[in-house]
Protein backbone atom coordinates (compact mmCIF):
# COMPACT_ATOMS: atom_id res chain seq x y z
CA UNK A 1 0.00 0.00 0.00
CA UNK A 2 0.86 3.33 -0.97
CA UNK A 3 -0.55 6.69 -0.50
CA UNK A 4 1.12 9.43 -3.11
CA UNK A 5 0.40 12.94 -3.41
CA UNK A 6 1.46 16.68 -3.97
CA UNK A 7 3.05 18.52 -1.33
CA UNK A 8 1.33 21.94 -0.23
CA UNK A 9 1.60 24.56 2.21
CA UNK A 10 -1.10 24.63 4.53
CA UNK A 11 -3.21 26.84 7.04
CA UNK A 12 0.00 27.15 9.49
CA UNK A 13 -2.83 25.07 12.11
CA UNK A 14 -0.18 22.02 12.49
CA UNK A 15 2.55 24.30 13.42
CA UNK A 16 0.44 25.25 15.88
CA UNK A 17 -1.44 21.81 17.39
CA UNK A 18 1.75 19.81 16.86
CA UNK A 19 3.88 21.90 18.40
CA UNK A 20 1.37 22.73 21.54
CA UNK A 21 3.46 21.58 24.64
CA UNK A 22 0.33 19.08 25.88
CA UNK A 23 0.13 17.30 22.01
CA UNK A 24 4.11 17.00 22.49
CA UNK A 25 3.62 15.35 25.75
CA UNK A 26 1.16 13.26 24.39
CA UNK A 27 2.75 12.52 21.04
CA UNK A 28 6.12 11.64 23.22
CA UNK A 29 4.45 9.47 25.26
CA UNK A 30 2.68 7.56 22.07
CA UNK A 31 5.38 7.59 19.74
CA UNK A 32 8.25 7.84 21.37
CA UNK A 33 9.61 11.64 20.04
CA UNK A 34 8.30 15.12 19.93
CA UNK A 35 7.86 15.63 16.45
CA UNK A 36 8.89 18.97 14.90
CA UNK A 37 6.15 21.57 15.79
CA UNK A 38 4.30 21.41 12.14
CA UNK A 39 2.87 18.81 9.37
CA UNK A 40 4.13 18.10 5.96
CA UNK A 41 0.59 18.68 4.10
CA UNK A 42 -0.32 16.38 0.71
CA UNK A 43 -3.12 16.20 -1.39
CA UNK A 44 -3.09 12.69 -1.84
CA UNK A 45 -3.52 11.60 -5.98
CA UNK A 46 -7.08 10.43 -7.08
CA UNK A 47 -7.49 6.61 -7.04
CA UNK A 48 -5.66 3.67 -5.93
CA UNK A 49 -3.95 6.68 -3.34
CA UNK A 50 -7.12 8.38 -2.43
CA UNK A 51 -8.83 4.57 -1.79
CA UNK A 52 -5.37 3.47 0.57
CA UNK A 53 -5.78 6.58 2.80
CA UNK A 54 -9.86 5.90 2.91
CA UNK A 55 -8.60 2.46 4.01
CA UNK A 56 -6.31 3.51 6.58
CA UNK A 57 -8.89 6.04 8.12
CA UNK A 58 -10.89 2.64 9.00
CA UNK A 59 -8.13 0.98 10.77
CA UNK A 60 -6.83 0.96 14.13
CA UNK A 61 -3.66 3.18 14.66
CA UNK A 62 -1.70 4.64 17.89
CA UNK A 63 -4.30 6.91 19.72
CA UNK A 64 -3.66 10.61 20.73
CA UNK A 65 -6.69 11.36 23.19
CA UNK A 66 -7.94 15.15 22.39
CA UNK A 67 -8.34 17.29 25.68
CA UNK A 68 -9.85 20.99 26.58
CA UNK A 69 -7.63 24.20 27.67
CA UNK A 70 -10.24 26.48 29.07
CA UNK A 71 -12.79 26.69 25.91
CA UNK A 72 -10.53 25.36 23.48
CA UNK A 73 -10.78 22.12 22.33
CA UNK A 74 -7.71 19.62 20.44
CA UNK A 75 -8.97 17.03 18.83
CA UNK A 76 -8.28 12.97 19.23
CA UNK A 77 -6.24 11.76 16.39
CA UNK A 78 -4.57 8.21 15.84
CA UNK A 79 -1.24 8.08 14.18
CA UNK A 80 -0.07 5.43 11.68
CA UNK A 81 3.95 4.82 11.58
CA UNK A 82 5.43 4.73 7.86
CA UNK A 83 8.16 6.04 5.70
CA UNK A 84 8.47 9.07 3.32
CA UNK A 85 11.66 7.89 1.39
CA UNK A 86 14.49 6.70 4.30
CA UNK A 87 12.58 8.67 6.52
CA UNK A 88 10.35 7.52 9.58
CA UNK A 89 6.93 9.47 9.78
CA UNK A 90 3.72 9.26 11.09
CA UNK A 91 0.55 10.06 8.96
CA UNK A 92 -2.09 11.85 11.59
CA UNK A 93 -6.14 11.09 10.98
CA UNK A 94 -7.56 13.89 13.12
CA UNK A 95 -11.01 13.76 14.17
CA UNK A 96 -11.43 17.30 13.91
CA UNK A 97 -9.71 18.70 10.53
CA UNK A 98 -9.59 21.58 8.16
CA UNK A 99 -9.25 20.14 5.66
CA UNK A 100 -10.67 17.26 3.47
CA UNK A 101 -10.32 13.32 3.28
CA UNK A 102 -7.85 13.73 0.31
CA UNK A 103 -5.05 15.61 2.36
CA UNK A 104 -3.00 13.38 4.71
CA UNK A 105 -0.57 15.43 6.98
CA UNK A 106 2.76 13.71 8.32
CA UNK A 107 4.72 14.35 11.45
CA UNK A 108 8.31 13.53 11.93
CA UNK A 109 11.00 14.40 14.86
CA UNK A 110 12.48 16.43 11.40
CA UNK A 111 11.63 19.49 9.30
CA UNK A 112 10.87 17.34 6.40
CA UNK A 113 10.78 19.82 3.61
CA UNK A 114 14.04 20.90 5.05
CA UNK A 115 15.50 17.36 5.26
CA UNK A 116 14.03 15.96 2.11
CA UNK A 117 14.02 19.13 0.07
CA UNK A 118 10.35 19.05 -0.87
CA UNK A 119 8.43 22.29 -2.19
CA UNK A 120 4.87 22.46 -2.78
CA UNK A 121 4.24 20.51 -5.99
CA UNK A 122 6.90 17.52 -5.00
CA UNK A 123 4.86 14.21 -5.17
CA UNK A 124 5.33 12.55 -2.16
CA UNK A 125 4.80 8.53 -1.24
CA UNK A 126 3.88 7.82 2.33
CA UNK A 127 4.09 3.97 2.84
CA UNK A 128 2.56 2.55 5.92
CA UNK A 129 4.21 -0.01 8.09
CA UNK A 130 1.12 -1.73 8.33
CA UNK A 131 1.39 -5.03 10.75
CA UNK A 132 4.68 -4.27 12.18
Amino acid sequence: MEIRGRVFTGMGKGRYYVGHPEYQRRFEAALGYRPYPGTLNVKVEEGDSAKALQELRRMDAIRVDGFKLGEETFSSLRCFPGALGEEKVNLLIIDITYYNERVAELISPTYLRGKLGLRDGDLATFVPALGG
